[in-house]
Parts: C-alpha cells; sequence; structure tokens
C-alpha cells in the first residue's frame, strides 16, 4: 500500500532527468558521480506525510526540468537501475523518487539553456514564480525577465509577489549561503514585480 504522497510504481524505461551541483560542494558532502550507480542515503518512506521526509532521490522529466534550476548547474539524464525502488509522487510537477539511479549526459545550464527549458516547460502559475526567482538568483536574468513578461500581470501579481518572497526566504533558512533578496539580479527582479504592483 503507498502511501498519500505516492501514485504508483514508475515506468522505468522512460527517460527522466536531474539538476545536480558541480560548481560547489553539498552542505552534507554528498557528489554525485558520472555513470556510476549512486545510492540514496535515506530509503523511500513510503508512509511519509511530508515531502521532505520521501527519502531517495527526487527526479523529473524534461518538460518539469526548468522547476528544479535552484538544486545545481548541470542537467543530467538519469538512468534508474533495474533493482532500484522508483514511485511517481501525487505532485502535479510531475516528480519521480528512486533509491537508485545513474546520472549520465551531463549539460552545463547557463542563461540560454535555462531559457530552453523555460520555452518546453509545462508547470503550474505558481511553479513559474518559483522558477522565475530561481532564475535570478542563479543569474539567469534574460529568463528570469522573460517568465516575468510572459507569466506575471495585473491579476497574479500579489500571489507572484509572495511566491517570490517566500521562495528568497527558504533559501535563506536553508543557508544558500548569502541573503537573497541582497543579490544584484534578484534586486531588479523584486523590483519589476513592485513596478507592477504599483
Amino acid at each position: 500500500m503507498l502511501g498519500k504522497l505516492f501514485e504508483c510504481e514508475a515506468d522505468k524505461n522512460k527517460q527522466y532527468y536531474k539538476i545536480i551541483q558541480t560548481a560547489m560542494e553539498y552542505r552534507d558532502g554528498k557528489k554525485f558521480p558520472i555513470d556510476q550507480v549512486v545510492i540514496a542515503n535515506k530509503k523511500i518512506n513510503l508512509n511519509a506525510i511530508e515531502s521532505k521526509k520521501i527519502g531517495g532521490f527526487c527526479v523529473s522529466t524534461y518538460n518539469f526540468a526548468f522547476r528544479w534550476l535552484i538544486r545545481g548547474d548541470t542537467l543530467c539524464q538519469v538512468k534508474i537501475p533495474a533493482d532500484s525502488k522508483f514511485y511517481k509522487t501525487v505532485s502535479d510537477n510531475d516528480v519521480y523518487v528512486c533509491e537508485k539511479m545513474i546520472l549520465t549526459n551531463p549539460k552545463k545550464i547557463d542563461d540560454n539553456f535555462a531559457m530552453e527549458l523555460y520555452k518546453i516547460s509545462t508547470l503550474n502559475e505558481i511553479s513559474y514564480f518559483r522558477a522565475m526567482t530561481a532564475s535570478a538568483i542563479c543569474g539567469y536574468m534574460n529568463t528570469a525577465l522573460k517568465v516575468f513578461e510572459d507569466k506575471v500581470n495585473a491579476k497574479n501579481i500579489d500571489i507572484a509577489i509572495s511566491e517570490f518572497e517566500g521562495f528568497c526566504k527558504r533559501r535563506e533558512e536553508e543557508s544558500y549561503g548569502k541573503n537573497t533578496l541582497e543579490m544584484k539580479n534578484v534586486k531588479i527582479l523584486y523590483n519589476k514585480l513592485r513596478e507592477l504592483k504599483k
């Protein structure tokens, strides 16, 4: 019986992706080697009632990769080993969880690639606001401003600002490294949001 955060066992033969950090170490010292089996520190908890306690590794599909920009600087394809547990979660952002994975074909993310990921993405509105903020934090300003232009308007500006501020606050709580609201790119985007609000 799967817990409330899981939908079903997933198809290991489809193509999945994961964004990883290569420019600096993760806080827990975890490294993600390429073309090797990587095993999660925590097994999947099918009874979890909070997403942060779900265990395993989260992976997604290409059209949802834009949502994960804040997680690193490199997009990898993911192969799921035959002996790995692998489940689709109930998230509407196409989130899957595995206990083992093999990362292949790493591709560095820059502003142009972030823009490509945005253009093929199929996120919900709130996820676009968060990914827009992540783009600014990561320095992908052309992408951040394009999302602002395409997705933010007078009807949803209050939600956009709330999600922007909440996203920045969470990065601070996660010890991202600095107060994101003090970053130049983030200030530019924040000013755009506040101008539209007026």
